[in-house]
C-alpha cells in the first residue's frame, strides 16, 4: 500500500547507500517506512527510519540501534531479518527483509467482516488460528530463548507472507533479559505499549519477563478468533488497563464459551495465558504451544525437557531450576523426573545424569560472570543440588574447591 506524502526524508526514486527509493508505505509513532530497491542484489527491502525530533534524542537513537541488534541477531524464520544499519543526515535507517503480504491485523479484520456477513460471531477459523498463532510462538519462543522479551506483541507486528508464513517484526519496545535475574523497570521510565495487549506488570511498570509476552499473546489469540477482546466492548483507555490489572475472567470465559467452534483445550488455553498473576500462566512459549496442541503433561515436560538437552547436553542452572519448577505442576516428583530424564537422555544418544559435572558448569558459569559473590545466586545453586537431594554438602563444597584451585593455577 503508498502512502503518497510530500515532507518525507526519503523522495522516491532517490538513491541512499545503495537502495533506489520507491515509496513510502508506512508511518508510526517514531519511524517512517520505506520500501526500496537493493541495486547491487537486485531485491525488494524495507527501510525504517528514525524520524524528528526522535533522531535528534540520545535516548531514541539508542533505543532504535537496541533493536536493530535485537532483531538482527535472530535467526528464525518466523522472524523478520535486519541485513543493515547506516546514517543518512544524521538519522539512523535499518535495512530490513521485505515481506510481500499483508499483517494479522488486516487479515483478522477481514476475516470478521466475513462473518459478520453470514450473521456470524468471530475471526479465523480454529483450524486457521492455530496455525498462525502456532508460528507466532515459535517466532516469539526463539527471541524468549536468547532471552529477549518483545514487550509489544500485538496483530500489526505479525506479518504473513502469499505463502502463508508468519514473521514477527518492531522489536522496538524489546530489551535483554540479564541471566540469572529480572529487569526491574526503572520507575521514571516511560511505559510503552498497546493497551489492548499489555500485561498487568508491564502497565504497573513492574518486573517483566517472558510470562509478559505469553499475557500479550494470550490477548492476541483470543483476538483472532472472537474477533473481539476479553476488556470488553468499552475503548477508553483506561477501562482497558483497568481490566488488565484487576478484571475477572467470567466475561472473556463466556465469550471463549459462545464460540462453540473453540474447543474446551483451546479455551484453557487461552484463558491461562491471561491470567492476572504470572506463575499462574504458561511459564514458556512452549509449554503454550503444547497446552494447543493437547500434549500429555508428561509429554510436555519431555519437549520442555528435549529442548534444554538439544543445544550441549548440559542443562543450565536456570533451566533445571525452571523444570523443579514445573515438574511437581506436570504430576512429576523428582524421582519420576530422573527417571524420564535418564530415558531421555539414552534416546537422544547422549551421556548419562551427572550432577557433578552439571554444578561444577554452573559455578564455573557464576565464577565467570563474576556471581559468586552474589547469595541469591548461591542460593539457587545450593538448593537446586544439595537441598534437592542431588549432592551432597560435602560433594558440592569439594567440586567448588577444585574449580576455584584450577582457576587459581591457571
Amino acid at each position: 500500500e503508498e502512502i503518497l506524502l510530500s515532507n518525507n526524508i526519503f523522495k522516491v526514486g532517490q538513491i541512499v547507500e545503495g537502495y533506489k527509493i520507491d515509496n513510502l508505505i508506512g508511518r508510526g509513532g517514531m519511524s517512517e517506512l520505506f520500501l526500496a530497491h537493493d541495486i547491487v542484489l537486485g531485491k525488494k527491502v524495507v527501510i525504517k527510519v528514525l524520524k524528528e525530533p526522535y533522531s535528534e534524542n540520545e535516548y531514541f537513537k539508542k533505543h532504535f540501534l537496541t533493536e536493530a541488534r535485537i532483531q538482527a541477531n535472530l535467526d528464525n524464520p518466523h522472524i523478520v531479518q535486519i541485513f543493515r544499519i547506516f546514517t543518512y543526515q544524521k538519522k539512523i535507517s535499518l535495512v530490513l527483509q521485505y515481506i510481500d503480504g499483508t499483517n494479522l491485523a488486516r487479515v483478522i479484520k477481514r476475516a470478521k467482516e466475513l462473518r459478520e456477513k453470514e450473521g456470524k460471531k468471530g475471526a479465523l477459523s480454529l483450524e486457521r488460528g492455530v496455525h498462525i498463532f502456532l508460528q507466532m510462538l515459535d517466532g516469539i519462543g526463539y527471541a524468549h530463548r536468547y532471552r529477549i522479551i518483545h514487550k509489544d506483541i500485538k496483530p500489526s507486528n505479525i506479518l504473513l507472507d502469499k505463502q502463508g508464513l508468519v514473521r514477527v517484526v518492531d522489536f522496538g519496545l524489546s530489551f535483554h533479559l540479564p541471566k540469572g535475574n529480572i529487569k526491574k523497570e526503572k520507575k521514571d521510565e516511560v511505559i510503552a505499549g498497546t493497551p489492548y495487549y499489555m500485561s498487568p506488570e508491564q502497565i504497573l511498570n513492574k518486573k517483566v519477563d517472558f510470562r509478559s509476552d505469553i499475557y500479550s499473546l494470550g490477548i492476541t489469540f483470543f483476538y483472532m478468533l472472537t474477533g473481539c477482546f476479553p476488556s470488553g466492548p468499552n475503548k477508553d483507555p483506561d477501562s482497558i488497563l483497568r481490566f488488565h490489572l484487576e478484571g475477572s475472567l467470567d466475561y472473556p470465559q463466556r465469550i471463549l464459551e459462545e464460540h462453540k467452534e473453540i474447543i474446551p483445550r483451546i479455551r484453557e488455553a487461552i484463558l491461562k495465558a491471561i491470567e492476572k498473576d504470572p506463575d499462574n500462566r504458561h511459564q514458556s512459549c512452549l509449554e503454550f504451544s503444547l497446552a494447543i496442541k493437547g500434549e500429555k503433561l508428561d509429554e510436555m515436560y519431555s519437549e520442555l525437557l528435549r529442548r534444554a538437552l538439544s543445544k550441549k547436553g548440559i542443562i543450565t542452572l536456570t533451566e533445571r531450576s525452571y523444570l523443579d519448577k514445573i515438574a511437581p505442576k506436570k504430576g512429576l516428583s523428582l524421582k519420576d523426573a530422573m527417571v524420564l530424564e535418564t530415558n531421555i537422555r539414552k534416546e537422544m544418544g547422549l551421556p548419562p545424569l551427572d550432577f557433578a559435572l552439571e554444578y561444577k558448569m554452573a559455578f564455573l558459569d557464576l565464577l565467570k560472570k563474576k556471581r559468586h559473590e552474589n547469595s541469591i545466586f548461591l542460593d539457587e545453586l545450593d538448593n537446586t543440588y544439595v537441598r534437592k537431594g542431588r549432592l551432597t554438602k560435602t560433594e558440592a563444597r569439594l567440586i567448588r574447591e577444585k574449580v576455584q584451585l584450577a582457576r587459581t593455577e591457571k
